[in-house]
């Protein structure tokens, strides 16, 4: 059973076959290829320019004088090719430059570019110097030209002028490449290294400047420190003088204050109310109260007179000396 349905297949495969192989099953075959060739060569002639690029025909291995603006083209295979290129702002690193000062010191330089292409004039371009044009033409002449400036300078201003160098090496170098048609839309120098011996001696000179100015703010933090200490004594002695002068104004203004009519009122207001206890020669003296005047007392002294001294005695005479 199963023999004779595999026979059968192979007898309806063999009649498709026959079928096919026939005139009006080849012309299907044949016309079906014909149309995958012809879709397939559509498909492969379009192309799109993208924004920022142009396309460069090159029609049979010759580029022809103008340019495809961003768009989508169908171009003839085989016989014409779009070759994309760029039109913006990019940017081109330089190879490190190596330069000499004004005193034939070495100067070593390193850099990039920020440039476009004119669209009219890519077409050009790309016969003449093809794709990688920047490495032909940008390096040489940003080499040559920076090779003519750096000269014009000492080592020592090459630092301090280096925005100056920047805008000399980008005005010749837009000069140069202008005949290309690319633009130059800045410069810019990443790194400028000495030789060895001389960055060496900057450094020790940078040492040197610095210990100065260490020793100089010093000094000045000392003489900031004396003029505040000199004040600060300014300041003491001028009050020292106003409180003696002070002083004094207060002792005259006390002594001219001073009378006899004070002096007995502070004797009356410091008097306990008891007599002397002493007497003078010409009698006792009696405190005055309020409003009276001091007098002596003429009575007779109460303790009796001290007894006199006794008189030494006379020495005896002396004998007469014998003749």
């Amino acid at each position: 059973m199963a023999r004779r349905d595999v026979d059968r297949f192979i007898g309806q495969e063999m009649n498709v076959g026959k079928g096919l192989l026939s005139g009006r099953g080849c012309l299907s075959v044949i016309g079906l290829g014909v149309l995958a060739l012809v879709a397939g060569y559509f498909l492969l002639s379009i192309h799109i320019v993208q924004p920022g690029y142009v396309g460069v025909v090159v029609q049979l291995g010759e580029v022809q004088p103008y340019t495809l603006p961003p768009g989508f083209y169908i171009r003839p295979l085989i016989f014409q090719n779009i070759v994309a290129f760029e039109t913006r702002v990019r940017p081109h690193a330089f190879k490190e430059i190596d330069a000499s000062s004004m005193e034939y010191q070495s100067v070593k330089l390193t850099g990039s570019l920020n440039f476009s292409v004119e669209p009219a004039r890519a077409a050009e371009l790309y016969s003449r110097l093809g794709s990688d044009f920047a490495d032909r033409v940008i390096d040489a002449a940003f080499t040559d030209i920076i090779k003519e400036i750096v000269p014009q300078y000492q080592v020592t201003e090459i630092l301090g002028k280096r925005d100056e160098v920047r805008s000399k090496t980008k005005e010749r170098l837009a000069q140069n490449l202008s005949r290309y048609g690319i633009n130059v839309d800045d410069i810019y120098l990443t790194n400028i290294a000495f030789s060895p011996e001389y960055t060496a001696a900057i450094e020790a000179k940078q040492v040197a400047a610095q210990q100065v100015e260490q020793q100089r703010q010093i000094l000045e933090q000392k003489r900031v420190q004396a003029d505040q200490a000199e004040a600060e004594a300014r300041g003491r002695a001028r009050a020292l003088i106003a409180e003696a002068e002070g002083q004094a104004q207060a002792n005259r203004e006390i002594a001219e204050s001073i009378s006899s009519t004070l002096i007995d009122y502070q004797r009356v207001q410091k008097w306990d109310g008891k007599m002397p206890l002493y007497q003078g020669d010409a009698g006792g003296v009696i405190l005055p109260g309020p409003g009276t005047t001091s007098t002596s007392s003429t009575a007779p002294a109460t303790n009796p007179a001290p007894n006199p001294t006794p008189a030494p005695a006379r020495a005896p005479a002396a004998s007469p000396t014998p003749r």
